[in-house]
């Protein structure tokens, strides 16, 4: 055994294969998959708006839709500062969880949030 290890595998034995060499053009591949998403995009329409909400239950995060009334309850807006600018983090009904979700992302993220109320 320590012999076949030693000596190899004899010359006759060898198979003799050549790579396959496969020509790689990024642009080319996606093409069909960019042209795909325009062909697609431009049968959507315009893009809008859609109020969404989102929930935990169970650990799982829910998306919804929110209804015009659920709008109108509302209280308080939760606006992260950044370099580049202000961004709305979403809106809340009531100043309680307000605060729970701004000392949660200042604790960990180390943001500045400003609650800033709707009415």
């Amino acid at each position: 055994m320590g012999r076949a290890f030693r000596d190899g595998i004899s010359q006759d034995s060898k198979l003799s294969m050549r790579p396959k060499l496969r020509s790689w053009k990024p642009l080319a591949d996606l093409q069909g998959l960019s042209g795909r998403t325009k062909s697609i995009g431009d049968g959507m329409g315009p893009l809008v708006d859609v109020p969404a909400m989102v929930r935990i239950e169970n650990e799982q995060w829910v998306f919804e839709r929110i209804d015009q009334e659920t709008l109108m309850h509302l209280t308080h807006r939760l606006i992260i500062h950044e370099d580049s600018g202000t961004r709305t983090l979403g809106a809340t009904l009531d100043l309680n969880t307000a605060m729970q979700v701004a000392q949660g992302i200042a604790r960990n993220e180390g943001s500045v949030v400003l609650i800033e109320p709707l009415r």
